[in-house]
């Protein structure tokens, strides 16, 4: 019960600030589960970016939390896609081995909105930070995702999605802090 104690309180101060959010999404995976605050970055003054304010737990008791911002567009003309780029920074509290990593990581996203009269969508993010961006005891750290998504009402999505998420930690190697199919849900405000 205290290994739950942690995560339902952070999910509980992050889900505290979704009323000033655009977008509360919420993935459960059978070993992690995850919530996600998008917003604007007009948030902080900046305009032109999405700000995406994380917090990860699994069933393994670590604790991994993120903070980023990705520039979102279209390419030019009438295209059934969107990119994103921008960065992270990750803090994950690994309990067994009982380390910690830090990491500032680059990467993108894209999405096919497939045409039709439910929207609906296929894409992917990657994130890495090499050794010279990643702190405390990782030498190295991956984040990447795939998901399918359809829009079941006009302020919530549904998701299918896979997600792996590596640090390469000093003198133990990677170490898998999730690596699971889940469900979602995004709630637009």
């Amino acid at each position: 019960m205290k290994a739950l104690a942690y995560p339902a309180t952070a999910l509980l101060a992050v889900g505290a600030t979704a009323a000033d959010a655009a977008d509360l999404e919420i993935t459960l995976g059978d070993q992690a589960a995850a919530v996600h605050v998008l917003a604007d970055s007009d948030l902080i003054g900046v305009g032109g970016a999405d700000l995406d304010f994380g917090l990860l737990f699994n069933d393994d008791s670590d604790i991994m939390g993120s903070l980023g911002m990705l520039a979102i567009g279209s390419p030019a003309g009438d295209q059934p896609w969107t990119f994103g780029l921008g960065g992270r920074l990750y803090y994950a509290s690994i309990d067994t081995p009982d380390r910690s990593v830090g990491a500032l990581a680059l990467g993108g996203s894209a999405m096919y909105h497939i045409p039709g009269h439910t929207p609906m969508a296929f894409g992917g993010d990657l994130f890495f930070a090499p050794a010279i961006t990643t702190f405390a005891d990782g030498d190295s750290f991956l984040h990447w995702g795939v998901r399918f998504e359809a829009d079941v009402l006009p302020s919530a999505t549904a998701f299918i999605g896979y997600r792996k998420v590596t640090a390469d930690l000093d003198q133990h190697g990677d170490y898998d802090i999730d690596d699971s199919f889940h469900l979602g849900v995004r709630f637009s405000f």
